[in-house]
C-alpha cells in the first residue's frame, strides 16, 4: 500500500472491517436494487398517485334494481325525469360544481345537461390492494390467497372468543404443568389429528399476514428485495472467509483498533510516543494484510 496518502486514506478497510456484516440477515426494508426498478421518465409520472378504490353513489346495483321496478316518470315535453328513485335532468337544474379561474378553484352553479343523473357523487376511498374494509373486497383478497396457497379458505376464528377464564400462569408454571401431564399419559394410547393445509385467520385480511405479497409504497412495509438479501449472504460469506484467513495478531490489531481512541490504545506500554508508534506500523500492517486477505476472497 502507497504510504504517500493521508493515514485515514490507508485506514479505508479497517472501518470496513469494524463494520462488517455478522450474524443472521436482519429484515429491513431499502429501497436499493442492484438493477433499475423501471424506465420511467420522471416527467412522465409526475402527479400520479397510488390507486385507490372509489365509492360511487348511487352504486350499479342501485341503478340496476330501479331499472327492474319499471317505475318510469316523464314530464309534459316527454323527457324522462325519473327511474325508480333515480333523478334525471330536463335540462334546468343546477348542481354544485367546481372549476379553475385565475388560478384559484372556485364553487359554482353547474347547469345539467338534458338526462343527466342527479345527485350522484364519487369519492376516493382506501388505497387499493388487499387493505379495503368492505365486505366484498376482503373477501375476493382472501379467496386470491386461498387460490394462490391452494388450500380451503375455512371460517374465522377471531383471537380470544374462546380464551379460557381464570389464573395466569407464568411459562415456568405452564412447562411443569405439561411436564406432569406428559408423565401420567401413555403416549401408545394417543392418536394424533392431521388438520388439513390452512391460512391465519385471526384477522379478517388474510393479506395482513403476508406484507411482502402486497405491493405497498416505498418506505411502507413489504418484504426485502432479494438483491438486498443476496447481497448481504455474499458480503457475509466473504468477511467470514478474510477473517478466517488473518493471523491472530492482526485480528487482534484490527479489534483493538475498532474502539481505539488513539494509536497508542492499539499498543499500549511504555512512552506515550513509542506507543503511538507501534499502534500506527501494527495498524498499517494489519491494515495492508486486510486489503490482501480481501482480494483474495473476492478473486
Amino acid at each position: 500500500m502507497a504510504r504517500h496518502g493521508s493515514i485515514a486514506e490507508q485506514l479505508q478497510a479497517v472501518m470496513a472491517y469494524r463494520n462488517r456484516p455478522e450474524g443472521e440477515q436482519q429484515p429491513i426494508k431499502t429501497n436499493w436494487a442492484v438493477s433499475p426498478a423501471n424506465d420511467n421518465n420522471p416527467e412522465d409520472v409526475a402527479g400520479l398517485t397510488k390507486e385507490r378504490h372509489r365509492e360511487i353513489t348511487p352504486s350499479l346495483d342501485a341503478i340496476m334494481n330501479s331499472v327492474k321496478t319499471g317505475d318510469v316518470e316523464r314530464n309534459e315535453a316527454g323527457q324522462i325525469i325519473r327511474i325508480g328513485s333515480l333523478l334525471f335532468s330536463d335540462g334546468t337544474q343546477v348542481e354544485k360544481a367546481y372549476r379553475l379561474m385565475m388560478g384559484e378553484v372556485t364553487q359554482y352553479a353547474a347547469i345539467m345537461p338534458v338526462g343527466a343523473m342527479l345527485g350522484t357523487s364519487e369519492k376516493a376511498k382506501n388505497e387499493a390492494g388487499g387493505s379495503g374494509d368492505n365486505a366484498q373486497e376482503v373477501a375476493a383478497s382472501n379467496s386470491h390467497f386461498a387460490s394462490m396457497f391452494d388450500v380451503k379458505l375455512t371460517a374465522r376464528k377471531p383471537a380470544g372468543r374462546n380464551k379460557r377464564k381464570g389464573k395466569s400462569y407464568t411459562a415456568a408454571e405452564s412447562q411443569m404443568m405439561l411436564d406432569d401431564a406428559y408423565a401420567n399419559t401413555d403416549m401408545r394410547k394417543v392418536t394424533a389429528t392431521r388438520y388439513p393445509a390452512g391460512l391465519p385467520r385471526a384477522g379478517v385480511r388474510i393479506a395482513d399476514s403476508f406484507l411482502g405479497m402486497r405491493k405497498a409504497a416505498k418506505g411502507e412495509s413489504g418484504s426485502m428485495a432479494w438483491e438486498d438479501i443476496t447481497t448481504s449472504m455474499v458480503n457475509r460469506d466473504v468477511w467470514a472467509t478474510t477473517v478466517a484467513s488473518l493471523m491472530e495478531k492482526d485480528r487482534t490489531v484490527l479489534d483493538a483498533a475498532s474502539t481505539a481512541k488513539t494509536m497508542a490504545d492499539i499498543a499500549p506500554g511504555g512512552h506515550r510516543r513509542s506507543a503511538e508508534r507501534r499502534g500506527k506500523a501494527r495498524l498499517i500492517a494489519a491494515n495492508d494484510n486486510l486489503v490482501t486477505a480481501l482480494k483474495k476472497a473476492t478473486a
